[in-house]
């Protein structure tokens, strides 16, 4: 990577590169060379985008909340929006095609019914590296280059953004198709116990900056802190107060990353009460200190 700038947040009209095209919330690119990509900086980094990637050329190594994916050609990369993302390195060949788009597109596209279940394979416990065959390898390049040439000509022709959205939605559904056959989620229908597990993690995400503990939860969820343990303990195999602790130590860690804030203020936007508390915390979690971590990651 080209420099060491680190972001904690980027939103979409940060990434338009030369080569892509953008719509209101939509950016498609036909041909991006990975490593003149300076914006991400190497460095882990939340956006406000979903985003699609065709690996065309070349290995991209990245992480996904932490965790590790070797990309190839031919895979296609699913990313979630706010989940947190790093480029790690990619081969001075790599090329992807791209499609990134935010959920005011999908509004202003006029999302129809049941779309917000086609987007399932976006969550997080669906497998976000798909080893495309080459028939649907063919399939999802020539859709994602029919989509560029509209998202070209949505604004200098006649119903041209109408057929960009309705190549988009035609892309969107052929993913969901796709979904089944590459990603570990199926059709998901969530029980009553796994739906409030996720409705928990959800709200840590959400709030763990200001609040770690298991009755705050369990009584925004309306059920009593023991039943929230031990529905988490039996469907995830951790403790609610395991589940939160690991949520709030990914978000130190992001916050962490980016020097632009010292240790202190880490501490003080993740609430703890001073320096030492929050350093005591981090190691009980880690194994290191906050400080440790930090000089292992410049």
């Amino acid at each position: 990577m080209k420099n060491n700038t680190k972001y904690a947040y980027l939103t979409q009209n940060q990434i338009v590169m030369p080569d892509e095209v953008f719509f209101a919330g939509l950016n498609v690119s036909e041909n991006m060379i990975f490593e003149d990509i300076e914006t991400f900086g190497g460095h882990h980094f939340r956006s406000d985008f979903f985003s699609v990637i065709l690996v065309t050329e070349g290995q991209i190594n990245a992480t996904i909340n932490l965790q590790p994916y070797s990309n190839k050609a031919n895979d296609l990369i699913v990313v979630p929006p706010n989940g947190i993302k790093q480029l790690v390195s990619c081969s001075p060949d790599a090329k992807v095609m791209a499609v990134s788009f935010t959920v005011s597109f999908l509004i202003e596209a006029g999302m129809p019914a049941h779309t917000h279940s086609v987007l399932d394979f976006f969550i997080t416990k669906s497998n976000p590296v798909w080893q495309l065959e080459e028939e649907d390898l063919r399939t999802i390049r020539d859709m994602m280059q029919d989509l560029y040439k509209r998202c070209k000509l949505a604004n200098v022709r006649m119903w041209g953004k109408e057929q960009l959205f309705h190549t988009f939605f035609l892309f969107l559904y052929e993913l969901g198709i796709l979904s089944h056959k590459y990603s570990s989620i199926g059709i998901v229908q969530y029980t009553r116990k796994e739906d409030l597990i996720i409705r928990f993690t959800e709200l840590v995400t959400l709030h763990c900056m200001r609040e770690r503990s298991v009755q705050y939860y369990a009584d925004q969820l309306h059920v009593t802190a023991k039943y929230l343990t031990e529905t988490v303990k039996e469907i995830s195999g951790q403790n609610a107060g395991e589940v939160i602790d690991d949520i709030v130590i990914m978000e130190a860690k992001l916050l962490l990353d980016n020097p632009l804030y010292s240790i202190g203020q880490v501490a003080s936007l993740m609430n703890f009460s001073d320096q030492s508390f929050f350093g005591k915390y981090f190691k009980r979690h880690t194994g290191i200190s906050p400080k440790k971590y930090r000089t292992a990651i410049y």
